[in-house]
């Protein structure tokens, strides 16, 4: 391996849908390979169990306020219905494995978990991985911190006192959404938190001490809130716009996103948890981003252990993270020249392109 075949961090990572797949084989066998596999779903589908984590081609270079991040992507090739099939979820276990080891191989000092390679990897592995020296990050303190940090741009911008709004968390008991919950601290005139864990939810809104929190039903939550922060992964959209009241904010975190937009809906409805670099980062379909400068919060979080090993030790696996892990990394991202930003769902990308570029935080510490 030549030194500039080196990486700094890997984006472990997997195919949000099968037009994805399509997406991904076009970009690394051209158009005629691509065909093929959309003319043949069934079969390729059949043998995508039985195909290893891979790394990709792309090498993007991170140029942050004077230091140089090398990064490269590994695609785990499972899709996220696996959570419905016993055997298809341990191949995708097996899968996530096998892409730390690639990373491994390749040098990586540390590797990004996303989407549900995150939830896969098992807090042992990374205990392994710290054995051996490489920093695994599920990548979820940064995201709920860029969401948070997003979503008061967003009030900011309608004018819109946060003490007077009703935010509603969904998935409130993980990891994303307990600590996002955390970030708001009292802060919101109401705290809804929904979970499918009534036991956990309960834990999160006792440790939370907000006066104004409540455990409530999805159903409840949609009926209620002015503002969603939706924290939770599925394999279907759990929501549409129809579900919300007229001049909604819906932050999004899913992976695949998990709301679905109507035509002509008058809700603002948002891919959140996002970044904003200050160059574009090529890393082809893997994204699907409108922006070729926009990376997920999970592997933005990977860039920033990269760049700062002083705050690897906050590196935390799928249950873990929290607000002291999310402010510092935050802060660290804002001072490498990252931005929290969004993108609207269900717009086409010209028309999505000023929406990305305004009200950005200035690079000044945050407190959430």
């Amino acid at each position: 391996m030549t030194k500039t075949e080196i990486i700094d961090v890997a984006f472990l990572g997997h195919p949000s849908s099968f037009n994805h797949i399509v997406k991904l084989i076009e970009d690394m066998d051209g158009p005629e390979a691509a065909r093929r596999v959309s003319r043949n779903e069934k079969s390729f589908s059949a043998f995508l169990d039985w195909m290893p984590s891979s790394i990709t081609h792309h090498r993007p270079i991170f140029e942050l306020n004077g230091v140089t991040v090398r990064a490269a992507m590994v695609v785990c090739w499972f899709l996220p219905q696996i959570i419905n099939d016993r055997h298809k979820l341990k191949l995708a276990v097996t899968k996530v494995l096998e892409g730390v080891d690639v990373a491994a191989s390749m040098g990586a000092q540390v590797a990004s978990l996303g989407g549900f390679t995150s939830i896969l990897a098992g807090r042992r592995r990374f205990d392994a991985a710290d054995a051996a020296g490489i920093t695994l990050t599920a990548g979820n303190a940064l995201t709920a911190g860029l969401a948070v940090a997003r979503l008061r741009i967003e009030l900011e911008a309608r004018k819109r006192p946060i003490g007077e709004e009703v935010i509603a968390v969904i998935g409130a008991s993980g990891d994303v959404g307990a600590t996002a919950s955390a970030l708001l601290d009292d802060e919101p005139g109401r705290l809804l938190l929904v979970a499918r864990d009534q036991e956990r939810l309960e834990r999160v809104r006792t440790k939370l001490g907000h006066p104004n929190s409540s455990c409530v039903s999805l159903a409840e939550a949609l009926s209620q809130a002015s503002s969603i922060i939706v924290a939770t992964s599925a394999s279907e959209p759990i929501l549409t716009s129809n579900d919300v009241a007229p001049d909604t904010i819906i932050l999004d975190l899913g992976y695949p996103t998990t709301t679905h937009i109507l035509p002509n809906s008058q809700v603002s409805a948002m891919r959140a948890g996002l970044a904003q670099f200050p160059a574009p980062i090529p890393i082809g379909a893997y994204s699907r981003l409108s922006q070729p400068n926009h990376l997920f919060g999970c592997s933005t979080e990977g860039v920033v252990l990269a760049a700062r090993p002083d705050l690897r030790h906050l590196a935390r696996a799928q249950g873990q993270a929290g607000k002291t892990e999310a402010l510092a990394l935050l802060n660290a991202a804002l001072e490498l020249g990252i931005r929290p930003t969004a993108e609207l769902l269900n717009v086409d990308i010209k028309a999505s392109n000023a929406f990305s570029q305004t009200n950005l935080y200035n690079a000044t510490p945050i407190k959430c």
